[in-house]
């Protein structure tokens, strides 16, 4: 199946049932199908071709997922452009994909001035500029590319992952499967919908299941996001780690005592696209008695690898199990399978992964080994099949031989009351070796130093894991959806 059919079979059983709700307007399955249609005969009468590339910078609205999939009925390839990028940045984007049609909205003109001036060949346009016109569209098949998502680019430029149709079909159906999504569940998107984790998990999974979405823009303000969840009687969030801390740990005014209440109307919160603090989900648990489920993934899988059972067993530290579909092993430095609770690389194998990076066989090769994704993250998976991530491979710090995983610094530090956020790095230390460094942002109000942090973390882990230096700051560089920008605290003077 294709990801044109997913989005017309769902339409056609659920055809007056609301697909998205947006700032006071409604949009049935049946009329966003239709509008589908109508961008489609558009973008092939402006000169879209099968398998050509067809960019989009727009801000979270409906228009965007309709563009998405008059592209793909087209038969073109989807590039979703993250918005937070320069115009430089995403002119490398367009090059590197061979991108000649960029749909934007207003908010991104003077980018668009910019990029016109590095790609002369570029075909921009605003969604409403799209002609409406009646065709009979390509075939198309499930095995055609449907996607470059490039990866964030932590060493060297991004990659543009290839994810097929089956892909990401296989994944939306494995994924509302573990959740368990219905028709009747009502899902909040505010997270960017370029995103990989929130485009699957939040537009796939609902038009799998014939669920509806209520979108925003984005998450600020975050009133909006308490508002709709109480509005909208939403039944699943999901959202990354910075978004559950701040309501783990916020005062609660009378508007969130109200909000506390209702939130019982939501069945389960899903946590990804960046390691959950234990703590995190303890605190929010205990608040709010939601069940918060974290999950992992990565763009080359489309991205949902594995997540924690919604109704069984929930391991401490774990991001649970593989999705219906997908396998996962663990090979040490030698490339041999590692025995239950070894600490070695993730290896994932299943219809979701990628076919490869765009025009990077060296680059693809490195990744995709006799069927399996080499994940580059560390990991070690128990008797029961649970996997346990350890720390990005390019992450670990190395001090004088010995082996550091800056997660285990930070779980311990995320303990302290004080602290809001942290994140360990490494830097060359001129001998050989490195020098951890450790970057923590104190709460509000909060008063806190090195010498207790020091303290703190005396018999709690072993001596060669103390950060040589303490760095308070303001706050951390961060990524679309929340995750620290561990590649910029490295180049920051110390």
């Amino acid at each position: 199946m294709t990801l044109d059919n997913l989005l017309s079979e769902s339409a056609g059983q659920n055809s007056n049932r609301t697909f998205i709700k947006f700032e006071g307007r409604k949009l049935s399955y049946a009329k966003a199908d239709h509008l589908v249609s109508l961008c489609t005969g558009g973008l092939r009468a402006i000169g879209l071709q099968a398998r050509e590339r067809a960019a989009i910078l727009m801000e979270n609205c409906p228009e965007y997922i309709i563009t998405y999939f008059a592209i793909l009925r087209a038969g073109g390839i989807t590039i979703p452009v993250n918005t937070f990028l320069t115009p430089d940045e995403v002119s490398y984007i367009l090059r590197d994909s061979g991108t000649k049609m960029l749909i934007y909205s207003e908010g991104f003109a003077s980018h668009v001035e910019k990029l016109k001036r590095s790609v002369p060949e570029l075909n921009a346009l605003k969604f409403d500029d799209i002609p409406r016109k009646e065709i009979s569209p390509p075939v198309i098949f499930d095995s055609d590319v449907a996607v470059f998502l490039y990866t964030s680019g932590t060493t060297g430029f991004p990659k543009g992952a290839m994810l097929t149709h089956a892909n990401l079909v296989s994944n939306a159906k494995s994924s509302a499967r573990a959740l368990q999504v219905t028709r009747r569940d009502r899902f909040l998107l505010f997270l960017p919908l370029f995103h990989s984790f929130a485009f699957t998990a939040c537009v796939l999974v609902p038009i799998y299941s014939g669920a509806s979405i209520v979108l925003l823009k984005s998450v600020k303000p975050f009133s909006n996001v308490i508002k709709s969840i109480i509005r909208h009687r939403i039944t699943l969030l999901a959202g990354v780690p910075t978004i559950y801390n701040i309501l783990a740990n916020k005062k609660l005014p009378v508007l969130m005592r109200i909000f506390l209440k209702l939130l019982l109307n939501i069945r389960a919160c899903i946590s990804g696209a960046a390691a959950l603090p234990a703590d995190t989900l303890r605190t929010f648990e205990t608040r709010f008695k939601v069940p918060l489920i974290e999950g992992y993934g990565l763009t080359e899988a489309s991205p949902v690898v594995a997540v924690n059972p919604l109704n069984g067993i929930r391991k401490p530290s774990s991001v649970g199990l593989p999705v219906q579909g997908v396998e996962a092993a663990i090979i040490d430095e030698d490339g041999i399978k590692a025995p239950a609770g070894v600490v070695g690389e993730l290896l994932v194998k299943g219809p979701n992964v990628m076919k490869g990076y765009f025009n990077k066989e060296e680059e693809t090769w490195a990744a995709l080994r006799d069927g399996w994704l080499y994940t580059g993250d560390l990991a070690k998976i128990d008797e029961d099949g649970y996997i346990y991530i350890v720390d990005r491979k390019k992450d670990m710090i190395i001090v004088d031989g010995m082996n550091i995983y800056p997660r285990e610094v930070e779980d311990i530090i995320m303990k302290i009351a004080s602290v809001e956020e942290c994140a360990m790095v490494g830097i060359p230390d001129g001998r050989g070796s490195e020098a951890p460094l450790l970057f923590i942002k104190k709460k509000e109000g909060a008063v806190v130093n090195e010498a207790e942090i020091r303290d703190f973390l005396k018999g709690r882990i072993a001596p060669f894991k103390i950060p040589r230096k303490i760095i308070f700051i303001d706050e951390f560089p961060k990524t679309a959806t929340g995750k620290i920008k561990k590649t910029e605290l490295r180049k920051r003077p110390v």
